[in-house]
């Protein structure tokens, strides 16, 4: 077997060196997780070029900050394991220019960074206000659905560019958003244990194994095991079994990375347990399988209507 050849260069977006394996057409930087060809790697990066007027940076970030929230609503959609990576990818160019901004700014004027990271994050959650008061229904659930874009969306996509003010920006706001709201929290999570958690429950039954993980409990422990013969047994081999399994499927990983997106996630899941997943265990152990189908599918659809609708 031939020596497998390599190429080496400098990562256009964040300067750090990498080695990669010469047939790729496309691939990451394991670092700020840009996606290149092998055009761009570069010797050096050229010098920053740090100009513009940082109050007009400032302006157009205030003012552009707010759609990478307004008119998502879409995005709740493709919380997939199979269709997330393109929608966030797609949703990443479109926002980074704002951004850029941002850090452009805050390079310009270094004794004033506090204040715009503070100005820019204060900006976004004003007009996140003004949109809930502007709608119809209630004010809680517009503010859940806006929670889920940021968690799992717009805090993990700031993150991943590796900006200068990448890490303060999402700290900022995850604490002035608690501030504000401190009955709807949601923590700092990443675009990389976002995947992994796809890849991890693919296999499986999702929300069973999320909240059994949150309890510390095996992947062979004896509600999972139980759960995955019911599913496989039982349910398959009823009328409409693998109708409702293939629905569980396609809608259970959105709803673990809704709860996964909340600062306050180990709570739900417990709450899940309780009110959802102890009766059904109950009435498997006791035979009575007709009655766990029964709070399958109202927990399915109670936690679609709570967290997708």
């Amino acid at each position: 077997m031939s020596q497998q050849e390599f190429i080496t260069g400098k990562c256009s977006q964040c300067g750090e060196e990498l080695r990669i394996p010469a047939h790729l057409e496309t691939f990451s930087c394991m670092y700020c997780g840009a996606r290149l060809t092998p055009k761009d790697l570069v010797e050096e990066l050229p010098p920053l070029n740090l100009e513009g007027d940082p109050d007009q940076l400032m302006e157009r970030v205030t003012r552009d900050l707010l759609s990478c929230i307004a008119g998502r609503e879409a995005l709740r959609k493709e919380i997939s394991r199979n269709r997330f990576a393109e929608a966030f990818t797609a949703y990443e160019q479109s926002c980074r220019p704002i951004f850029d901004d941002l850090d452009m700014a805050c390079r310009l004027v270094p004794d004033r960074r506090d204040d715009l990271l503070q100005q820019s994050v204060n900006s976004l959650l004003d007009q996140l206000e003004q949109r809930w008061a502007a709608k119809r229904g209630s004010r809680a659930l517009a503010l859940e659905e806006d929670k889920m874009i940021v968690a799992i969306f717009l805090v993990p996509m700031v993150g991943r560019l590796n900006l200068s003010v990448s890490d303060d920006f999402c700290n900022l706001l995850q604490q002035t958003w608690v501030q504000r709201y401190p009955k709807y929290p949601f923590y700092v999570g990443s675009y990389d244990a976002i995947q992994e958690g796809f890849k991890k429950r693919f296999k499986f039954c999702f929300i069973t194994t999320a909240v059994c993980e949150a309890q510390g409990k095996p992947d062979d422990c004896a509600e999972l095991t139980a759960f995955r013969a019911f599913r496989d047994g039982y349910l398959m081999e009823t009328a409409d079994g693998p109708d409702l399994v293939e629905e569980y499927y396609r809608i259970a990983p959105q709803i673990v990375a809704a709860i996964d997106g909340c600062a306050d996630r180990a709570d739900r899941y417990e709450t899940i347990r309780r009110q959802y997943l102890q009766p059904c265990y109950d009435a498997l152990c006791n035979g009575r399988e007709g009655e766990c189908k029964a709070h399958y599918i109202r927990m399915v659809r109670d936690l679609e209507q709570e967290y997708l609708s």
